[in-house]
């Protein structure tokens, strides 16, 4: 088995919200899990189960259609040379047939992660 970097765009429920309005013009959020599979075939199949399961849960409706909204999964080939070279701890790791903690998978926990791990310190609104 091999460990493949997946990459999938999805969205959350606030920049949907402004995107409907015309507030926005992209609402896609994107993030990545590791799915160990045989084949990258296998990996993207498995990523887009994931990423529709995402999708639902940060939106809490279970009807939505990830697939009918025009997003995508990919492999990241070179992940050490990839825009996400500074976050590759924070992806989760999955085999084929189980799902990620979602609840750590959202922007909300991408900022928390990040500021746990220096990637950008919180701005403080304390008066000087």
């Amino acid at each position: 088995m091999t460990k493949f970097l997946i990459g999938f765009t999805y969205h959350e429920p606030e920049r949907w919200a402004l995107f409907q309005k015309g507030i926005i013009e992209d609402c896609e959020s994107s993030t990545g899990i590791y799915v160990e599979a045989a084949t990258a075939g296998e990996a993207i199949a498995w990523a887009e189960r994931i990423a529709e399961e995402l999708l639902r849960a940060s939106n809490s409706d279970h009807n939505l259609d990830w697939k009918s909204l025009g997003y995508e999964c990919w492999v990241v080939d070179d992940p050490i040379d990839s825009d996400w070279s500074h976050c590759l701890a924070y992806f989760q790791s999955v085999e084929i047939g189980a799902f990620p903690d979602f609840v750590n998978m959202g922007a909300s926990a991408y900022g928390k992660w990040a500021e746990d791990n220096g990637i950008f310190p919180t701005q403080s609104c304390e008066p000087r």
